[in-house]
């Protein structure tokens, strides 16, 4: 292959060519108007709906066993905070913890458990606005 230096390379017309060479049933269409679509957004990888569905899918024994332990960690809190009130100080981060804990509450399908969660769960907000009253009052 010979290369020659003084010659340029251009844009070849393919389209023109192509319709001329191409076998007749081949050969694009000339008289239509060529059409052109923009591109589509990608959607999310997983909207919302179907991984909220997918964590109500979990076996019942987790549930219960979470809130068994969200139940333990609410009575061990209302611990420190009964050793920190005999001790004459409350320790400052335990009313939003009591606030968490209360938010995290869920249905466990067991009745006697829920039933037992609901009443920790009133103490937990009792103490909590407990906390909020002696702090407005300092």
């Amino acid at each position: 292959m010979k290369i020659e230096p003084g010659r340029n390379v251009g844009a070849s017309n393919a389209a023109g060519k192509a319709g001329k060479t191409a076998a007749p049933g081949f050969a694009p269409a000339m008289d239509a108007p060529q059409r052109t679509t923009a591109a589509t957004p990608t959607g999310a990888v997983a909207s919302l709906d179907s991984i909220l569905a997918l964590q109500g899918d979990e076996n019942p024994s987790q549930r219960r066993s979470r809130q068994r332990r969200r139940g333990e960690e609410a009575l061990d809190t209302l611990e420190e905070l009964e050793k920190g009130l005999l001790l004459g100080r409350a320790p400052g981060g335990l009313r939003a913890k009591l606030e968490a804990l209360h938010g995290r509450s869920e249905k466990t399908g067991d009745a006697g458990l829920d039933a037992v969660l609901h009443e920790i769960d009133v103490r937990l907000a009792v103490e909590a606005a407990k906390l909020e009253r002696m702090s407005e009052k300092l």
